[in-house]
């Protein structure tokens, strides 16, 4: 890595700094730390929305399933685009309408105190377990491809992304989402279409990559590869519309905005993956052994098939910005997974049982130590995980979801598709899941499932693709099902439960009015407007770094886009002076 490679990261990280704390004055109490106040227009809770659904995982293991297997990647991101439209058209309006803070405050409504609490408790380490898995990927690709140690990258990045959740919470969160999307965008679309050009267009792409059918190599079944594809864009569906991750719905205005914010997700979640693969595809299609020039990944350098590209082909200072890239994807689902359960902290153990009358300033710091708590757990999970040799890392986000998740996500998924279920058939469905993981996990061969293909064994790829499918499949059938025959065990509850779910089923139906809604504070466009601005500007000066029109063009495509967004960012300040003008008549 160059001297200017460097320069550029340190600088990114400054930066960023910067944002968090000029958006920190936004957050004057708990509910502005939590969720913004419910102020966030639809661009910045879609940003956010976007950026936590990869990690720099999506540069590396995501990358390497690129390389080797083609298209396959892109149904596991297409599955997300599937998810944020179906959220638009049924989910993001029904939870914003809940008038909510958090997702287990939606699980308290649905299955009252009990369920809330299993929810709260599970929910901390899976969520700290996520956040190690992201940071992992980043300490361990950053340490092998740039040289720079696996503790400093995971301590230095985990400091960062403690900092901007702690400062200015749900705000600073969501503005710093904003920026790295931007400069996300600019980076994989330039590279995508440079590298594009470079082979000689689609057609030549298709031709060059080295696979004999669609499907990639290591499977011979078709049968197995349409299952993954089904079972990956089901789980990526249910993983964005479940109540745990209808957090990102909340901080809108209103129902209308939630329902905008999914939409331009959804379209992000097609366009982009086939941008973000071009480059490992290319790097495919050249014929390049990853080993001989990433030793010290081992059997895990195609993990580096991204970045090979970046390094061959793209002028110096291209692998910096890159890497800012990489530390955005990672930055961003981290924070918004500490703000999140901080937010659950406050909301549902301490303002709940610990405390129920503290007050607003010790809300927001008790708010703050759940986040520094829950940001050192995660830096040392995350260096626990470096040691797991036994899966890819693309494996381990699979099986990860599939194991742990899942148990989770489908009876909060399920929990507004029918409300004539029981308050325990939340706690008692995720006991049904957890056991079904464990089946597939510890006691299910996926040897039993031979005979099916008449055939003597599977592959390696087609023996992790069949243990994903099957457990998915097991828990869709098994768990769902569990969830869905407690409707035989309803009955109609009494007292105060019956009203929470009258006012549940109230608001559910009642549009919110321009009274509940808080007001926006347009500086939010106005701040963010100047700070891409100058980003896109400074992009644009590495250019002069560069020795030849061709080099040089890359930055100052990328550094106009960044521009581009941000002045019609800024642009968005205006509407301040039009609500000013219309409440002064």
């Amino acid at each position: 890595m160059d001297t200017l490679d460097g320069v550029i990261v340190i600088g990114y990280f400054a930066f960023v700094l910067f944002a968090a704390l000029a958006f920190k004055r936004f957050t004057t109490d708990s509910s502005g730390f939590i969720r913004g106040g419910g102020a966030m227009m639809w661009w910045m809770a879609g940003a956010t929305a976007f950026m936590t659904q990869f990690s720099a995982w999506t540069f590396t293991g995501a990358a390497a399933k690129a390389y080797e297997d083609g298209l396959t990647v892109l149904f596991i991101f297409w599955g997300n685009a599937l998810g944020f439209f179906v959220a638009a058209w049924y989910f993001a309006e029904r939870y914003r309408k809940l008038r909510v803070e958090t997702a287990m405050e939606v699980i308290k409504v649905r299955f009252g105190r009990s369920s809330e609490q299993v929810y709260t408790w599970i929910s901390f380490p899976l969520t700290i377990l996520s956040g190690a898995i992201w940071l992992n990927g980043l300490g361990i690709f950053a340490s092998a491809v740039f040289n720079i140690d696996l503790m400093v990258t995971i301590i230095g990045v985990g400091c960062l992304v403690t900092f901007i959740a702690v400062s200015g919470g749900s705000w600073t969160v969501s503005a710093t989402n904003v920026i790295q999307l931007i400069l996300l965008v600019a980076i994989t679309m330039a590279v995508g279409v440079y590298a594009l050009i470079e082979i000689g267009g689609p057609s030549e792409l298709i031709n060059q990559y080295p696979t004999e059918t669609y499907m990639g190599h290591d499977i011979s079944y078709w049968q197995i590869f349409w299952l993954w594809v089904v079972v990956m864009m089901m789980k990526q569906t249910m993983n964005t519309n479940n109540a745990l991750s209808c957090y990102r719905f909340l901080v809108t205005t209103n129902e209308k905005e939630a329902k905008k914010a999914a939409l331009v997700t959804g379209i992000l979640f097609i366009v982009g993956p086939v941008m973000w693969f071009v480059p490992p595809w290319a790097t495919a299609a050249m014929g390049v052994d990853l080993m001989a020039y990433y030793p010290t990944l081992g059997t895990s350098a195609n993990n580096a098939a991204y970045v090979y590209y970046i390094d061959h082909f793209l002028p110096a200072g291209m692998l910096g910005l890159v890497l800012a890239a990489m530390i955005a994807a990672t930055i961003s689902p981290m924070t918004t997974a500490l703000n999140r359960n901080a937010g659950i902290f406050v909301r549902n153990v301490y303002q709940s049982i610990i405390k129920p009358q503290a007050n607003e300033v010790e809300q927001l710091r008790v708010g703050q130590v759940a986040t520094l708590v829950n940001g050192v757990l995660c830096v040392l999970a995350a260096l626990m995980f470096a040691s797991i040799k036994e899966y890819s890392f693309f494996d381990i986000m699979m099986l990860f979801g599939a194991l742990l998740q899942t148990p989770l996500s489908i009876p909060s998924l399920l929990a507004f598709v029918t409300l004539k279920t029981p308050d325990w058939s939340g706690w008692a469905t995720i006991a049904v899941g957890l056991c079904v993981s464990a089946f597939m996990q510890f006691i299910f061969q996926v040897d039993w499932l031979l005979p099916l293909f008449d055939t003597a064994s599977f592959s390696h790829r087609e023996t992790v693709d069949l243990q994903v499918a099957a457990t998915m499949l097991a828990h869709l059938f098994i768990t769902g099902g569990f969830f869905m025959m407690t409707r035989y065990f309803y009955q109609k509850p009494i007292g105060a439960r019956l009203g929470e779910l009258n006012t549940l089923k109230k608001n559910l139906l009642t549009p919110i009015s321009k009274e509940e809604e808080a007001p926006v504070d347009f500086r939010q466009g106005a701040y963010l407007g100047r700070m891409c601005q100058v980003l896109g500007l400074l992009v644009v000066l590495i250019s002069m770094t560069t020795d030849s029109l061709r080099d040089g063009s890359i930055f100052v495509v990328i550094g106009a886009l960044i521009v581009l967004a941000g002045t019609h960012l800024y642009r968005t300040r205006h509407n301040d002076d039009k609500l000013e003008d219309a409440t002064s008549h």
